[in-house]
């Protein structure tokens, strides 16, 4: 009897499919595979593929298939696309006990694929981010634990899980100054700009929250430097961070427009809101019509409750000691949209926008220190309110 049966042929051709990422067929592509980076815990990891040039792109899913020793596999084939020699002979290395390795070849010509073997199977997303174009690819082993659930047990932390606030002691916050670097963010007319404004923020919140024991306060960055949206959220869920508070200054065409605003995760809930997102992810209006994705994450890891609480109190803190202090600020109020630097966060997130550099009142406010310190001064209040409340609730009163 033949060899060669439907079955077998199938067999060969299935092995075959999977096995052609390793094959280097010569394809030249008009975007081309640039590196691959990735961030990871004991439950999640993200992995990014940098392009140089645009491709369209097609995620897949594997089970595992013990026939052939292979595990559990997403796939993604980038169309019209090549890749670097470099990346194509050197597979990267993970082995989180989530992930082993992410490997990329020349599928056919034109058609890169980037595989991700897993070593378990487990939830994951895919979207792309432009201007650098690059492909995200989120992998979770398990939701993350609920703000209220019980501390574990001295043997479950010495046997690697992650650490909760309730078991470390210090509830861990992650500022985000927004921008940095090569990216100024939005520019007042009288030159002030958005990423000088959030950093000084960002750094008296940081100082103002070391001097007390209940919190363990980081920074996505320190100084003038350029980050990536994806990393930002992915340094907060590698530092098994808290909250993540994501510090702006709004802008508009409108020069009159003026006011504090906080966002979290969700569709826009009105045309600015749309379009500042769409500012801030650095993409045109028109590229933040679909976002699927970003509801499925929000469904993924219900977070969104408690990060509308967070956001509802810092917003309000900010609008009352403003007031207080300078004067009249209009309160825009809590807000949702799209912003990609949210996308994935596995704890409570939010985005501030304190003020209009725009506007030439609140471009002159917010070049005093003493106003920069009012908005630190409530980004902290509000923290350590949802805070304090929090341990309350893990303590069950």
């Amino acid at each position: 009897m033949s060899l060669l049966t439907p079955y077998f042929r199938a067999a060969v051709l299935a092995a075959l499919v999977l096995l052609l990422p390793r094959l280097s067929i010569s394809a030249p592509g008009t975007a081309t595979v640039s590196g691959i980076r990735f961030w990871t815990t004991e439950e999640y990891t993200r992995v990014v593929v940098d392009l140089e040039g645009e491709a369209t792109y097609e995620a897949n899913f594997l089970g595992p298939d013990p026939a052939h020793n292979l595990p559990p596999r997403i796939f993604i084939d980038l169309q019209g696309a090549d890749i670097r020699e470099e990346i194509l002979r050197a597979p990267v290395q993970v082995r989180n006990g989530l992930l082993k390795v992410v490997r990329a070849g020349r599928f056919r010509k034109g058609v890169v694929r980037v595989v991700v073997d897993l070593e378990r199977e487990s939830s994951h997303r895919v979207f792309a981010i432009t201007d650098p174009f690059r492909v995200i690819i989120d992998i979770d082993g398990k939701a993350p634990a609920a703000p209220s659930a019980p501390a574990a047990s001295p043997e479950a932390r010495d046997a690697g899980e992650p650490r909760a606030a309730a078991t470390r002691g210090k509830i861990r916050v992650m500022l985000d100054p927004g921008h940095g670097g090569k990216d100024p963010g939005a520019t007042g007319a009288n030159g002030l700009r958005e990423k000088d404004v959030v950093l000084a923020i960002g750094r008296m919140v940081r100082d103002r929250m070391q001097r007390e024991d209940a919190f363990d306060v980081r920074m996505t960055r320190d100084t003038d430097v350029f980050l990536p949206l994806e990393e930002r959220t992915a340094m907060a869920n590698e530092a098994h961070a808290d909250i993540f508070v994501s510090l702006h200054i709004n802008a508009s065409p409108n020069r009159r427009a003026e006011g504090i605003s906080t966002y979290v995760l969700s569709r826009a809930t009105d045309r600015h809101s749309l379009e500042l997102a769409a500012r801030e992810n650095g993409v045109p209006v028109a590229k933040l019509a679909t976002v699927k994705f970003i509801i499925d994450d929000l469904s993924t890891f219900g977070r969104k409750k408690e990060s509308l609480r967070l956001a509802k109190t810092v917003n309000d803190a900010i609008v009352r000691n403003v007031n207080g202090r300078f004067g009249r600020v209009s309160d825009l109020g809590l807000k949702q949209a799209p912003f990609y630097v949210l996308v994935g966060a596995r704890m409570t997130a939010v985005l501030v926008e304190a003020s209009f550099i725009t506007n030439l009142r609140e471009e002159a406010r917010l070049r005093d220190p003493e106003y920069l310190g009012a908005i630190a001064d409530s980004v902290v209040e509000a923290i350590r309110f949802y805070g304090e409340k929090g341990a309350l609730a893990r303590a069950g009163l």
